[in-house]
């Protein structure tokens, strides 16, 4: 009995200490914290609006289209373990794409919009240019889209 205890303590310390160290993190003071439990963790920095432009255009250039979408936003600094794996990006951008959700929706009600956009920002870590293309940053930014109900991630490109 004293093991099973001790073992639900442990697991309740793991539970609430992980997000309070993204309070730690001098970016996330006073933001809300979250834990992805993949060795990443991190804090809301902003949920607002955002716009999506879409351009096609012919092969021969003859002619193109264009169109401008409002769209949600949330962009989060992370820490932890960084991954360059699209997979890996992509399961941490639906985890905290349904996370904030209900925050997005309250911030766009009564709007139309059919679009999440999605940043993981991650200050310490250097870009690789994989996601966006400026080297010579030490920020790393990984940006995609969802759809309004966070199923499915579409990176830019």
């Amino acid at each position: 009995m004293e093991k099973k205890v001790r073992y639900i303590l442990t697991v309740l310390v793991m539970c609430f200490a992980l997000p309070a160290m993204a309070q730690q993190e001098r970016e996330c003071r006073g933001k809300q914290a979250f834990d992805l439990g993949d060795g990443s963790y991190g804090c809301l920095l902003e949920v607002g609006t955002s716009s999506i432009t879409t351009t096609l255009t012919r092969d021969d250039g003859a002619s193109s289209r264009s169109s401008r979408n409002a769209a949600g936003e949330i962009v989060v600094a992370m820490f932890g373990s960084h991954s360059g794996s699209r997979q890996v990006v992509r399961n941490r951008m639906l985890a905290v794409c349904r996370t904030f959700l209900p925050r997005v929706k309250q911030e766009l009600s009564g709007r139309n919009y059919s679009r999440i956009v999605i940043q993981l920002v991650w200050p310490r870590v250097k870009n690789t240019g994989d996601f966006v293309s400026v080297s010579s940053t030490s920020v790393d930014v990984q940006p995609a889209f969802s759809n309004a109900n966070c199923r499915g991630i579409r990176f830019f490109g």
